[in-house]
C-alpha cells in the first residue's frame, strides 16, 4: 500500500479532502498534492493519523497493524511478553538489552578490524 492508497481509504471512510486540510491546517491544494505526489509532511501525517485513529506508519503505507503501527513480528513479541508473569517481564527486557549490547559490540569490533586493513 502507498500513502495515496491509504489517504484514499480514509477518504472512502468519510474523511474528505477538506477535512484533511482542516485537520492538518493546510490548504486544500496541499492535500491534492498529497494525492498526486504521494508525499506528506511529518506534521500533517501525524495530524491526519491522529484524527483518523490510525498509526502514522500505517498511513504512510507500511505493512503494519492499522491502529498500533506494529508489524507482525512486533505483535507476536508483544503478545508473548503479555503472557509472561510480571516477575519475568523485566528479565526479558534485560535479556534483550544485553543481546543488543553484544550485537553492537560485535559490529563495532568488526568495523574496527575491517577499516584497519584498508
Amino acid at each position: 500500500m502507498t500513502l495515496v492508497e491509504r489517504l484514499s481509504e480514509l477518504n472512502n471512510r468519510g474523511i474528505t479532502k477538506s477535512d484533511m486540510a482542516r485537520i492538518a491546517n493546510v490548504t486544500p491544494q496541499s492535500v491534492n498534492g498529497w494525492f498526486k505526489k504521494g508525499v506528506i509532511s511529518k506534521k500533517s501525517a501525524i495530524a491526519v493519523a491522529e484524527a483518523a485513529g490510525v498509526s502514522v506508519a500505517w498511513l504512510l503505507g507500511e505493512d503494519v497493524e492499522e491502529g498500533s503501527g506494529l508489524g507482525d513480528d512486533e505483535m507476536k513479541l508483544l503478545n508473548l511478553y503479555r503472557q509472561l508473569p510480571e516477575s519475568e517481564r523485566q528479565k526479558m527486557i534485560d535479556t534483550f538489552e544485553l543481546r543488543l549490547k553484544e550485537i553492537d559490540e560485535y559490529v563495532e569490533k568488526y568495523l574496527r578490524g575491517r577499516f584497519k586493513k584498508e
